[in-house]
């Protein structure tokens, strides 16, 4: 049998063209969330405020059963790779003047490495063969700039 690979990349990413993309849910777009991700406070103030945010980013990925440039229906995946950093930064912004200033910057990393016989039976067909524990979430020390494209609404 043929060998064949499939390449689900982002371009502009992979050339260097951007520095970032926002991977937000289109809804608050270019933030995550407008729950308990956002903290809204009301000032000036007079006082020393204490606020708790959170926010629940998850590895999602999906991945086709056939290789996207098979000419047929019979499932061709045999191994899937993925190996993905994020950056992801806690800001405060001005509503008013829209300034914005960087909290934290953290970053993550998923890599994953399986293997797949899509002959065996569902629950059957796929093995984990890469790690099996993935690098904890990094907060630095030092803020990193938003990349400007990271910002804009699509």
């Amino acid at each position: 049998m043929q060998s064949r690979r499939s390449s689900w990349e982002l371009p502009d990413l992979r050339e260097g063209r951007v520095k970032a993309i926002s991977d937000s849910d289109g809804v608050s777009y270019p933030w995550y969330g407008n729950t308990t991700e956002t903290v809204t406070l009301v000032g000036p103030t007079n006082k020393i405020s204490r606020f708790s945010v959170s926010m629940n980013d998850n590895f999602y990925p999906s991945v086709t059963w056939a290789v996207p440039v098979s000419d047929s229906n019979v499932p061709l995946l045999t191994r899937i790779k993925r190996d993905q950093s994020f950056t992801t930064w806690l800001v405060a912004m001005n509503t008013t003047t829209k300034e914005k200033i960087i909290l934290q910057t953290i970053k993550w990393r998923m890599r994953v490495d399986i293997e797949v016989d899509p002959l065996q039976l569902l629950g059957q067909r796929a093995r984990l063969v890469g790690r099996t524990q993935q690098e904890q979430p990094r907060i630095l020390s030092r803020m990193e700039p938003i990349p400007p494209n990271a910002l804009k609404t699509v």
